[in-house]
């Protein structure tokens, strides 16, 4: 194929390549955050206490709503520190 005949090609070609970098932006993407980790888990309710007399029952029943207390607090960090973690990769 002579010279000529191929300048057209070559210049048909690149004026695709310019005009599609001219083309509309899509427009951004809004992305949410999972619910899962907007939410944390809810408190214990703080225990029925009975008398001084029963102290093994008052131990036991103050010792599970502590533990209940932390459990909630690790569940409510461990989203947080997903959400951070999220919120870093989609910054990049």
């Amino acid at each position: 194929m002579p010279k000529p005949a191929m300048l057209p090609r070559a210049a048909l070609i690149l004026s695709v390549l310019v005009l599609t970098a001219c083309g509309p932006k899509p427009a951004p993407r809004v992305i949410t955050l999972p619910p899962d980790l907007t939410t944390c888990a809810d408190e214990p309710p703080a225990p029925a206490l009975p008398g001084q007399d029963q102290q093994a029952e008052r131990d036991r029943l103050t010792l599970d709503y502590i533990l209940g207390l932390r459990s909630a607090w690790g569940d409510c960090r461990a989203k947080v520190d997903g959400v951070k973690v999220w919120n870093e990769r989609a910054a990049r």
